[in-house]
């Protein structure tokens, strides 16, 4: 049992479970029985908290554990996320203002109330409403496994249902805080972990490197793995895998914003302003998210075993 990493793990479960809760109170409206003030904050997130809120719906267990994995076992095909995250916002910049003007004098909240407004469609919004909750769940699996993943990290682990007792006890915790506070939870927790994040990747970067005999050794490590006999991946892309590479990257770019949470996070936001600068301002993420995918690499230099279900 990791001791140091579970108490600053519970210490930092418990803020962020008081803040959750705390958040109903938060730019709080009249009351938050209305659809838009539950589920869109009352449309009046501003410049910084949309930009946190996007920011923290996009870049999450997917960026802790995907791409530092994919860099990990392929090599320089798991930075197909880089470009993805950059041209996804000048894809999107104009669908989603005149999405957001549109929603707003409609009242829409979600996706399918657009498509259902805008093409007089029951049949065509129920499809997309579908199509968005079965795209979210392999999501929020993925939140999942990067949660047990942390938890086996500190020591806790087991079989059968006990086992996943504290991943439910977390789902669980967030459920609530979620039905109680509705959209301002996230919202505010956003604040938190995005600026943990930062640290964490400042800390990691410098701090690692520096016990593994530095960058060079680094990549002479993951060098040394892909090029070995029989080794997929590599330093670089090549013929096998560049078109993989661009057709990843800009498929994803064109998918990003199709998922449900991507375009709440824009529909909150109070108004075309505010959608224009995080358009601008969200590929500052991209920097975060290549250098976590170098800790793949890191990972490598390392020794460090693949954990295996």
């Amino acid at each position: 049992m990791q001791w140091t990493e579970f108490i600053i793990f519970l210490i930092l479960f418990l803020a962020v479970t008081v803040m959750g809760f705390v958040a109903a109170r938060w730019k709080a409206g009249a009351t938050l029985d209305h659809l838009d003030e539950w589920g869109l904050g009352g449309r009046k997130f501003g410049s910084w908290i949309t930009w946190f809120l996007i920011g923290g719906d996009l870049y999450t267990a997917y960026t802790f554990v995907a791409v530092p994995a994919l860099v990990f076992g392929a090599g320089a095909l798991g930075f197909y996320a880089l470009p993805y995250t950059v041209i996804a916002y000048p894809l999107v910049f104009l669908p989603l203002l005149r999405m957001w003007s549109v929603s707003r004098v409609h009242g829409y909240v979600t996706p399918a109330d657009y498509v259902r407004g805008r093409y007089g469609s029951s049949l065509l919004a129920l499809l997309v409403a579908i199509t968005g909750i079965v795209a979210t769940m392999p999501y929020i699996a993925l939140q999942l496994v990067g949660l047990e993943s942390v938890l086996r990290t500190m020591g806790i682990n087991g079989a059968g249902i006990l086992g996943h007792l504290p991943l439910f006890i977390a789902f669980l915790v967030l459920a609530l805080y979620t039905y109680q506070s509705g959209l301002r939870a996230p919202a505010l927790i956003a604040f938190v972990k995005d600026i943990l994040i930062y640290l964490v990747i400042i800390v990691a970067i410098v701090y690692l490197p520096s016990k593994l005999g530095g960058w060079s050794h680094i990549f002479d490590a993951a060098n040394a793995k892909f090029t070995k006999p029989g080794a997929t991946g590599g330093l670089l892309l090549n013929g096998n895998n560049s078109l993989q590479y661009i057709t990843l990257a800009f498929g994803s770019a064109l998918a990003l914003f199709l998922y449900p949470h991507s375009v709440t996070g824009v529909l909150a936001s109070r108004g075309r302003n505010v959608i224009k600068r995080n358009m601008v301002a969200l590929p500052a993420y991209s920097m975060l998210l290549g250098l976590l995918a170098m800790l793949g690499f890191v990972a490598i230099a390392a020794g460090t075993p693949a954990l295996v279900n």
